[in-house]
């Protein structure tokens, strides 16, 4: 019977993969849930299928041991109750409702053959203290994942730092921009990390068995890769006609015109991207439905390491004259063919887990495609979520569009946007793709007290990371772009023209991370529509902000980076809203919004210090002479400006023990064990 007191640790389990007793093997369980044992009783064995279990074949001999836990009722239930044994690697075995009871003679029990098992956790059923251990397993799953992503973001924060090294605000830069839209936006948006495809596919294979998930990878993997080199016929074609419709401002001064030609060029060179996209999101969502959140979070460094080699190939080539092409053509080509080259490195990464992962890819039959349910029930999940992405990208479409007119301004968009979206970045890999199958798991459950559980701690510890550095990147916004940005080929007037742009784009950052978790629940709940209206909306309230703050108000870029700020605050209000209705134990939004708003007097200590820091440490280190050299003071300075004020914003926390103050206290001891 289930019991609340049922978590057993260091459970010891036996098997054979033969069936042969006397070739057993040892694998220690790190736990097991959802079952109370009876003491009285000697060691029990049984026969069981293993669905999900790579290393094991067949129906292996399995032996619990201590001898003392060896006997379990199961609850007759309309559909069989399903048990996980997790080790590492994840081992499952799955109990089936036909064996209500185990008794000493039972040595060969064979549940039925038919049945299509689903191995999962089942939160239906799981008990209050394996909840807890869930939580604690989150956070240290979301400690291992962070130091993935922090590599990789470091990664993309030096591409750019290289990029503007080596271009500048100049044409290949600001034509790499406009070129990349969508390129860059299939790899990253719509094939990335927490993308539509990789959302769609994790969560539909979260609530799907073994064999039905690998038929629904095998056919959308094939479904995928033909509408991708079908889109990259189109668009090579049409390429011209693309850069013309979202940059028209390079056809108006005759000085852009080598930004244009460079611009068309680079996006003919990119087509790659957009072929390998779905298949590689498809990749992720498989990675992340079997627990693998590593490489996921890892191979997006390959496309930053992949540019910044292509830099560096320019820079030599150029030194040494090694070819005579117009060195600014030359540098776009380059910078181009490195971007291609790490989104086809990103999909023979996926090519190798597949075969890792047994999946074999055959020839589809369309006559099976247009009669598979849960292909239809997956696109049904996965289209709107595309478009909804789609808007997203719209409204980049619409900022280059105006951004096309104001000189320099789509290369400064770019480096402001990434530098203030990289905490995000780490934030949404962290916390959000740990969260994914819990959430669909809770969600097909009705399990709504967990899942709102489990989001509320999700926004308060996105909340407790992102607001500090949100909060210090406004106060030190210039300093840290002129350390960043200002050398080579990037001056000092880049440098000014991205540091207000970081500060608006920085307004809108907390906003980011809980719209993500927010869209994460409705997918979870089979919803695509709500955030899809809702992206529609948005979309077009964010063209009308910038015709209004561009041509009426006359803000420039930083109007544009106003209004995308502006856009994500009032979309996420919106989808909480919507959430509140739709949700049943979350009635009143005070439950989730109070706890935040007593975070933000910890902002305006942590802004104010990190500002009067970096004040008089300049006044300070500048006047030593042994730190002048290699930006060494500058560097100084911001770092512990920045650690002034990330202890103004959390011992207030702690000291007052506000709330999220036990989050902060469990997530550094997390961090300290791994």
């Amino acid at each position: 019977m289930i019991g609340e007191d049922s978590f057993l640790p260091g459970l010891t389990c036996s098997y054979s993969q033969s069936g042969n007793r006397k070739k057993m093997k040892s694998l220690k369980l790190d736990a097991f849930a959802g079952i109370r044992y009876s003491s009285d009783s000697s060691t029990r064995r049984i026969w069981l299928p293993v669905h999900k279990t790579r290393s094991l074949q067949g129906n292996p001999f399995l032996s619990l041991s201590p001898l003392s836990v060896g006997s379990a009722n199961y609850s007759p239930t309309a559909f069989p109750y399903r048990m996980v044994y997790r080790s590492k690697p994840s081992f499952e075995i799955v109990c089936f409702n036909q064996l209500s009871s185990m008794s000493s003679d039972d040595d060969d029990l064979h549940p039925q053959k038919d049945y299509d098992s689903i191995a999962s956790d089942n939160p239906c059923s799981m008990p209050t203290s394996c909840h807890q251990v869930a939580a604690a397993r989150f956070l240290q799953n979301a400690a291992w994942v962070g130091v993935a992503t922090i590599v990789s973001k470091i990664l993309g924060l030096l591409r750019e730092v290289i990029l503007a090294a080596v271009f500048g605000v100049g044409p290949v830069a600001t034509a790499f921009k406009h070129a990349s839209v969508l390129p860059i936006f299939s790899v990253s948006l719509i094939g990335g990390v927490n993308g539509p495809l990789h959302i769609a596919m994790s969560t539909t294979l979260s609530k799907l068995s073994k064999e039905s998930g690998k038929r629904l990878v095998q056919t959308t993997y094939f479904v995928m890769l033909m509408i991708g080199c079908i889109l990259g016929a189109l668009i090579f074609i049409s390429a011209e006609l693309i850069v013309y419709a979202t940059a028209p401002g390079l056809w108006v001064a005759a000085e852009c015109q080598i930004t244009r030609e460079i611009a068309i060029r680079q996006l003919k060179l990119m087509i790659p991207c957009i072929v390998f996209a779905g298949p590689i999101g498809l990749g992720y969502g498989c990675l992340s439905a079997e627990g693998d959140n590593f490489i996921p979070c890892m191979s997006p460094a390959l496309s930053s390491i992949s540019i910044i080699l292509s830099c560096i190939m320019y820079v030599c080539m150029k030194r040494s004259n090694a070819y005579c092409l117009d060195d600014v053509v030359f540098g776009g080509v380059v910078v181009a063919c490195g971007a291609s080259v790490g989104a086809f490195l990103q999909w023979l990464i996926q090519v190798i887990m597949y075969e890792k992962m047994g999946y074999d890819f055959v020839a589809i039959s369309f006559s099976n495609v247009l009669k598979d349910e849960v292909l239809h029930e997956f696109f049904m999940l996965m289209l709107p979520a595309i478009l909804s992405s789609s808007l997203a990208q719209i409204a980049s479409f619409t900022d280059l569009y105006f951004a096309s007119f104001i000189p320099g301004a789509a290369a400064g968009l770019s480096y402001a946007h990434l530098l203030a979206m990289a905490p995000l970045g780490i934030l949404s890999s962290i916390v959000i793709l740990p969260l994914l199958p819990t959430f669909s798991r809770l969600a097909k459950c009705l399990s709504w007290s967990y899942l709102m559980d489990d989001l509320k701690r999700a926004v308060l510890i996105c909340m407790i990371i992102v607001l500090p550095i949100a909060s210090i990147m406004i106060a030190l916004a210039e300093p840290v772009t002129s350390v960043l940005f200002q050398r080579f080929k990037s001056d000092s007037s880049a440098s000014a023209m991205v540091a207000p742009l970081l500060l608006c784009y920085s307004i809108g950052l907390p906003f980011c991370i809980i719209r993500e978790l927010l869209v994460a629940v409705f997918y979870a709940l089979g919803d695509g529509e709500q955030p899809f209206l809702i992206s529609v909306s948005a979309i077009i309230l964010n063209g009308f902000l910038d015709w209004l703050f561009v041509s009426r108000f006359h803000l420039g870029a930083q109007g544009l980076a106003l209004s995308t700020s502006f856009v994500t605050t009032l979309s996420t209000l919106v989808l909480l809203q919507c959430l509140l209705k739709k949700l049943p134990g979350l009635n009143d939004s005070k439950e989730l919004v109070s706890p935040l708003l007593l975070l933000l007097p910890c902002c305006i200590v942590a802004g104010s210090l990190s500002s009067v820091a970096h004040k008089v440490l300049w006044n300070f280190l500048s006047s030593i002479s042994i730190l002048r050299f290699c930006r060494v003071s500058a560097i100084l300075c911001i770092s512990l400006s920045a650690l002034v004020g990330m202890f103004g914003f959390f011992i207030p926390l702690v000291i007052l023990n506000c709330v999220g103050s036990k989050l902060v206290k469990d997530l550094s001891r997390t961090l300290l064990n791994r």
